[in-house]
């Protein structure tokens, strides 16, 4: 198994759900064992292109575009968004369309807690492998399926940002120059910016808009009514996660002790950020493959 080896050009694929479309990329690779790739929030499947095109022939791959995300036409309504639960239906609702077994179930932050969620009580799961997984203290998750958390949300850095993200522009190449200026995306690989913005922005009369709006992203990163550490504790499959240096990763030690005692399997990378898939696609290639 050689995540060097680069396999099939991605092409898009689209799944008709019961209130709209779900879209994503395939990787096809026929004879292999499937993997599903969840993304982060605010971000869509087009952005781990360069990490997704070099597994090599290890999986046959698929890689979703999320609710609200990318060329995903589902409901996206952030007053109705509590949890998770609207991406993990999605992503089951998926797994029972396409009807097959052993499935490694994989993601990024969101994308990675989404996998987990989706997983629960399944018997098709193979393997779980989550990079950077949004693993909150379960007090927290707790706290967020109460009255008050609404208020103490609306506090969080994350969702105040995300709530004051421009989200239009005049065209592409205008967020180009915009983007690539900034610190986070100088720490990414090169052309991995392109690939986000591929299916990040939509074009619109006037110019573009970002595909994830930014009412919708707040509310995902304030939707932290989720059973993150129930749905670990019954994880169906092996699970492998991938953590970040401190500060600034979502699996803090607290959470890797508690993968620990749960058998799980973790890979520390004290040179790799929150960003990993990004900056160093192909070792995190390498860490899917595993």
């Amino acid at each position: 198994m050689n995540a060097e080896t680069l396999i099939a050009e991605p092409r898009r694929f689209a799944m008709g759900l019961e209130t709209g479309e779900l879209a994503g990329w395939r990787w096809n690779n026929d004879g292999a064992p499937p993997l599903l790739f969840l993304h982060a929030t605010g971000f869509c499947a087009s952005a781990y292109a360069q990490m997704l095109s070099a597994l090599g022939g290890a999986y046959d791959v698929y890689a979703l575009d999320l609710r609200g995300h990318g060329r995903t036409g589902l409901p996206a309504e952030p007053a109705a968004l509590r949890s998770w639960k609207p991406y993990r239906d999605d992503v089951r609702a998926f797994l029972d369309r396409e009807r097959r077994d052993g499935w490694a179930l994989a993601g990024h932050s969101l994308g990675a807690a989404t996998a987990l969620l989706a997983a629960e009580g399944r018997s098709d799961i193979a393997a779980l492998k989550l990079v950077e997984p949004v693993a909150m203290p379960a007090w927290l998750s707790a706290l967020a399926k109460t009255p008050v958390w609404p208020v103490f949300a609306g506090r969080m850095n994350l969702v105040r940002q995300a709530a004051r993200r421009r989200s239009a522009w005049s065209d592409r190449d205008s967020v180009i120059f915009s983007y690539s200026r900034k610190v986070l995306f100088k720490s990414w690989a090169p052309g991995v910016l392109e690939d986000y913005l591929k299916d990040g922005l939509i074009d619109v009369a006037g110019g573009v808009r970002l595909a994830c709006a930014p009412e919708w992203e707040a509310a995902t990163f304030a939707a932290q009514a989720n059973d993150f550490w129930q749905a670990a504790a019954n994880a169906p499959a092996p699970l492998s996660i991938f953590a970040a240096k401190e500060p600034g990763s979502t699996v803090r030690t607290f959470a890797r002790a508690r993968f620990r005692k749960l058998g799980a399997r973790i890979i520390v990378d004290d040179e790799a950020g929150h960003f990993a898939p990004m900056q160093k696609p192909r070792e995190l290639a390498a860490f899917l493959a595993s």
